[in-house]
């Protein structure tokens, strides 16, 4: 008589188990790029506007720094993708309405940052 044949039971995981985790591991990574790279777009197109915006500020504090501006117009590309635009108007003779647009280019789309001021002279 033959000994009784055992069945060898391995504890793990079977091959096919082992790619189906690798497959679901990899589309959860593709997702996480993917996410990332929205997020580094986004902080991108942030930094972009804040640049803008002090670059904005800086013309307004320029301008308020003169003791009675005169009117005038000018522009300036202080980066890249940037273009800024300023104007100041007399309102009466005593009074001088100041205005400063920076406009950007943010992944196709074109974004603005404007400022509004007026100075007493």
């Amino acid at each position: 008589m033959q000994p009784p044949r055992h069945r060898l039971i391995s504890p793990g995981f079977t091959l096919v188990e082992l790619l189906v985790a690798l497959v679901l591991f990899s589309c959860a990574l593709l997702a996480l790029a993917g996410s990332a790279a929205i997020v580094v777009r986004s902080a991108d197109a942030a930094q972009r506007r804040a640049l803008a915006r002090i670059a904005a500020e800086s013309r307004i504090a320029w301008l308020r720094s003169m003791p009675c501006p005169s009117a005038q117009v000018g522009t300036a590309t202080p980066a890249a993708g940037v273009r800024e635009w300023w104007e100041v108007v007399p309102l009466d003779s005593a009074t001088r309405l100041l205005d400063d647009s920076v406009y950007l280019d943010l992944a196709g789309r074109r974004a603005a940052v404007a400022l509004h001021s007026a100075v007493r002279c």
